[in-house]
């Protein structure tokens, strides 16, 4: 049973990713469809990524009193609907309106799939933490590239139908978990959350969190309006090319436990993945499309040590209430990820690519030299 959990919950993880970015791909497609801004469009993406900044923390608390198995069951469910009900949009509108009823789903189901994966096995934190990072990799490897490939083949309508049947698939599955009998009846004010954050240790990884997806959306989320503007004539499919990168993402993320070993601890390894992150956006400056498909490598590389490091920071420093210290975290990651979505587009409208590229490497070295300054908060660093 033990191996049937962890292969729903990686199917589970990788749909509900490719839900979240299954529009990335297919931007420039979108504002020719529905005649609409770059602003407008992004919020395909952002809206979902708002909803993940907020609703974790209350989920996280659903699923200290309630049957995980039965959360993420009728999230999948959701989340398959909505994204059938997707393909026969054919206004702006409409299709902002179901995206923001899916980004209810996915913050839950993300939620639910994580605290599962953290209540398999207490001793192996950073191994399951892995393994989660990276079937997360792999969904948005196959939203990117996999969706722009049958974009161009198909439609985007056809794209959308695969992915809701397959999350409707996952969501059947999902019920034939274990239920889950740990049931607590803590209660989540905002003293709690309080208490977390004025754990130091608990405040730089939630920040670590913060800035990595801000960083990581800030970049790739302009990088298809920056190839469009490059070559007007560029497909989805190779717009989606460009994210194969992702798949060094899963290696990366499943190596941190011997990164971690060679690089001599955890905060040493983050550091590490914040200075490879770093050095990406400057490769970026070079107006090119395979210099570009190589950033987005080393990007992958540096993003996804850091990320699965901090995850797993994280869970190992309490064995209690993983529902909520999960919450919390996912709160400040996709927080960062939806700051990252929206707030870049003022600097890049008035000051282009180059001031893009270069504040979120500056961002990057600069929380590489934090968490150097701080390495002593945490025990055993």
């Amino acid at each position: 049973m033990k191996h049937y959990v962890l292969f729903v919950v990686m199917l589970s993880a990788i749909v509900t990713i490719s839900s979240l970015y299954i529009t990335q791909p297919i931007q420039p497609l979108f504002i020719e469809a529905f005649d609409i801004s770059i602003a407008q469009v992004t919020l395909f993406t952002s809206v979902p990524l708002f909803a993940l900044a907020l609703a974790p923390i209350f989920y996280g608390y659903l699923l200290e009193k309630f049957d995980t198995r039965i959360i993420l069951c009728a999230s999948l469910t959701l989340i398959g609907i909505l994204q059938g009900l997707l393909c026969f949009c054919e206004s702006y509108g409409m299709f902002l309106i179901l995206r923001i009823l899916e980004a209810l789903a996915i913050p839950s189901a993300l939620t639910a799939t994580l605290t599962t994966l953290m209540r398999l096995d207490m001793q192996n934190t950073q191994k399951y933490i892995s393994i989660y990072v990276a079937s997360t990799v792999f969904g948005g490897v196959l939203s990117r590239v996999v969706g722009g490939v049958l974009t161009s083949i198909f439609s985007w309508q056809t794209t959308f139908a695969i992915l809701g049947v397959t999350t409707l698939l996952v969501a059947l599955m999902s019920y034939r978990l274990p239920n889950h009998s740990n049931i607590t009846h803590s209660k989540i004010t905002p003293l709690v959350i309080v208490e977390y954050l004025k754990d130091k240790r608990y405040a730089l990884l939630y920040a670590g969190a913060f800035l990595v997806l801000f960083c990581f959306q800030g970049t790739l989320n302009f990088m298809p309006f920056e190839m469009k503007s490059l070559d007007p004539e560029i497909t989805p499919a190779q717009i989606g090319f460009l994210y194969l990168g992702y798949i060094i993402g899963i290696i990366a993320a499943l190596l941190s436990m011997r990164i971690v070993k060679f690089v001599g601890g955890q905060i040493r390894a983050i550091i590490l993945g914040f200075v490879i992150f770093g050095s990406a956006p400057l490769f970026m400056l070079i107006p090119s499309f395979w210099v570009l498909f190589g950033a987005v490598f080393i990007i992958c590389i540096g993003m996804f040590i850091a990320h699965s490091v901090l995850s797993g920071l994280t869970n190992s420093i309490s064995a209690e209430k993983k529902g909520i210290t999960n919450g919390l975290y996912l709160a400040f990651y996709y927080t960062g990820g939806t700051c990252g979505t929206t707030l870049p587009s003022f600097l890049y409208h008035h000051f282009g690519w180059t001031a893009l590229c270069v504040f979120i490497s500056a961002i990057l070295f600069a929380s590489a030299g934090v968490f150097y300054l701080l390495r002593r908060i945490f025990q055993g660093e």
